[in-house]
């Protein structure tokens, strides 16, 4: 479904995962500079994870209201720049969605507790030493991927908006409508 503008609930969304990413990135340096083992160290662990998880849900969410609402027609006209967009969006939400699922898969084959607000999940895995080494690289492989892929997310909307001078950015921003 095409549409003029962004719904509200999308912008909402999109600035809301923004946050939770920084949150989370802030969280999990801050890991750094505690002890292995120490009570700081695990719990910056799990104040990542719950970001990490509130990352998932408002993902999940964006997805549907972009089903539901869908999004405007691009403001540069050019097929490149359309398809490129296009394809960083969608990876964006690939990995967005991906990463805090292998960080759920790390608590689990660490037989570590995972919890979510007061709940906890229950153990699904068996812990597993090895694979829990491998699905943590494969998280901080899509961690590291996505401050690439942000960044050049970021940049791209401040090309479009200085650059370009389309209203890509003033729309995710909610300033003006976008063209008809």
């Amino acid at each position: 479904m095409q549409t003029k503008h962004y719904h509200p609930a999308s912008i909402f969304l999109h600035w809301l995962v923004f946050l939770l990413f920084i949150a989370a990135f802030i969280a999990i340096e801050l890991k750094g500079q505690f002890p292995k083992g120490s009570e700081p160290r695990e719990l910056c662990k799990t104040v990542h994870g719950v970001f990490g998880q509130l990352i998932f849900i408002a993902m999940a969410l964006r997805l549907i209201i972009r089903l539901v609402y869908g999004v405007p027609k691009p403001s540069n006209p050019k097929p490149v720049f359309i398809s490129l967009a296009k394809a960083m969006h969608w990876l964006l939400y690939a990995l967005l969605l991906i990463a805090p699922i292998f960080g759920v898969l790390y608590f689990q084959y660490g037989g570590k507790e995972i919890h979510f607000f007061g709940l906890v999940w229950p153990q699904l895995l068996t812990p597993n030493p090895e694979m829990k080494k491998t699905v943590e690289g494969i998280h901080e492989f899509l961690g590291n991927s996505l401050y690439f892929l942000i960044g050049i997310h970021a940049l791209a909307g401040l090309w479009q908006h200085y650059v370009l001078k389309d209203d890509t950015l003033r729309r995710m921003l909610n300033k003006i409508k976008a063209h008809a």
